[in-house]
């Protein structure tokens, strides 16, 4: 078997905290609060049951991505050795929300975090250094084996 290489590791969880930024942003502001859907700003797609489809379809394809990035760290963890996964996760977390406000929100134009609201780029920066920046620099500064330092005895480990 394989042994855990620490590039393999830190890429399937950030791929599996890729994929919880992509859920934490749908959940709650696609469902929830009801601020914005996938495709809010895209005009020929107008009515609310093809906004939620493709909400649907970007839950759908966030799935995807959690379920191989937890099949891989599985595979990866058979031989025994766990790892701090916060780390990684944060980054992944943060990088979500980056490449969402990025491509998203400024270059493709389909959506803002607050569309109705009279600052929206108010509303994207915030959430981009809230929810993107900020977990991406705090995954930073965790070291990248053994328990995360500096917040008791919570953390995080996949073991078997």
């Amino acid at each position: 078997m394989a042994q855990i290489s620490g590039r393999g590791w830190a890429f399937w969880c950030g791929a599996l905290g890729f994929a919880l930024g992509g859920f934490f942003d749908g959940i709650l502001l696609h469902q929830i609060l009801q601020w914005h859907h996938l495709l809010s700003l895209v005009p020929a797609i107008a009515d609310l049951r093809t906004q939620v489809l493709w909400d649907g379809y970007f839950h759908a394809l966030m799935y995807v991505i959690a379920s191989v990035a937890l099949y891989r760290l599985w595979k990866l963890n058979r031989s025994g050795n766990g790892r701090n996964i916060l780390s990684p996760l944060l980054i992944g977390f943060g990088a979500w929300h980056v490449a969402d406000a990025v491509l998203s929100h400024w270059l493709l134009g389909i959506h803002r975090i607050r569309p109705e609201s009279s600052q929206p780029l108010f509303w994207d920066l915030l959430w981009l250094v809230v929810f993107g920046l900020l977990p991406m620099v705090a995954g930073g500064t965790l070291p990248a084996s053994g328990p995360p330092r500096n917040i008791g005895r919570f953390w995080f480990l996949c073991c078997r």
